[in-house]
């Protein structure tokens, strides 16, 4: 296979604790390609550009930052990237991100074969699950249904991308599976290619995912399952608004313990115990005691259902709405 020049886009957004693990992970390739690495800042308020541009003084050639003076999305920074890039290959990756040796060659084989137009990785695994705001969410692995059928991608080639417009940046947290939704595209999973990837780790960034999920959960219903989706959609925010609820519901409950329980007073004080049943019930992960385990039940896991509660909603209040048109 002769060699191809391909180029890495990677948006990010005030990602000073995680850019350098990511860039490291990328200059530490297998790989027989010249490639090239973009980081489009979108007007991060951090040092993240600071940190690039170390990289860029020591890689000239190799590293470039790109910064913008508004935040663009991670879509509409990947589709700036896209414009500039120089790569007949564009990889899309997160600054977030740590890659195995081995990832970048693997992802692009297919392409470079002409076996694919469009690739994506088989596993994703979380990366900071010491953190215990991480153990509560269950999760060893991130990657789901959508991205193992192919509904989006991390690399492609750059002629097919730019000729279908990239990506619409609209979506935001849900922007990379806007290019399958206007041209039918599936990438092709490439088998036993894998990465790690941070979950929120605190809970500013745990309200700031769930509140861009909730920015477009309903457009993005609407798109993949019609009026059908909404109904799904309806579920989420019942749970979401019974965990909000919880609180206030204890409280209640506390108050009119004292002066004799009534039915009508049950069925407020209910959204804390079905909270109470979820919570104990939720999945941790990474456990190391049973004392550990005991904290994260009871302090963790509920601020946490808390938080992304108060997120989700108040990106549904907030939402926009999108309409994609296919190809």
């Amino acid at each position: 296979m002769k060699a191809m020049l391909v180029s890495i886009i990677i948006p990010a957004y005030n990602e000073e604790k995680n850019i350098d693990s990511c860039l490291k992970s990328l200059l530490k390739q297998e790989i027989s390609d010249d490639v090239e690495v973009i980081v489009i800042d979108n007007a991060s308020k951090d040092k993240t550009a600071e940190i690039v541009s170390g990289y860029v003084d020591k890689y000239p050639g190799k590293i470039f930052l790109v910064r913008s003076d508004k935040n663009l999305g991670p879509g509409g920074a990947r589709n700036l990237g896209a414009k500039i890039a120089r790569g007949e290959i564009l990889v899309f990756l997160d600054a977030d991100m740590i890659f195995p040796s081995d990832f970048l060659k693997k992802l692009i084989e297919p392409l470079k074969r002409g076996m694919a137009t469009a690739t994506v990785y088989s596993d994703e695994y979380v990366a900071n699950v010491d953190n215990p705001w991480v153990k509560v969410q269950g999760q060893y692995k991130r990657i789901t249904d959508i991205a193992r059928s192919g509904e989006v991608f991390r690399a492609i080639m750059k002629n097919y991308f730019l000729e279908h417009g990239g990506f619409d940046p609209s979506l935001r947290y849900h922007d990379d599976r806007t290019f399958h939704y206007k041209t039918g595209l599936r990438a092709l999973v490439v088998e036993n290619t894998y990465c790690y990837h941070n979950n929120p780790d605190s809970p500013r960034e745990i309200f700031r995912r769930n509140f861009w999920i909730g920015r477009t959960l309903i457009a993005v219903s609407l798109i993949e399952r019609g009026w059908k989706g909404l109904i799904e959609v309806c579920k989420i925010i019942l749970l979401r608004i019974i965990d909000l609820a919880a609180i206030p519901s204890f409280l209640y409950g506390i108050l009119r313990i004292l002066d004799g329980v009534d039915i009508f007073d049950i069925i407020l004080i209910m959204p804390f115990a079905l909270f109470t049943a979820m919570t104990l019930r939720s999945r941790l992960v990474n456990v190391s005691s049973n004392l550990e385990k005991l904290a994260l039940k009871i302090i963790y896991a509920p601020a946490y259902r808390v938080v992304r509660a108060a997120g989700l909603i108040a990106g549904i209040l907030f939402s926009s709405r999108a309409k994609i048109e296919r190809q």
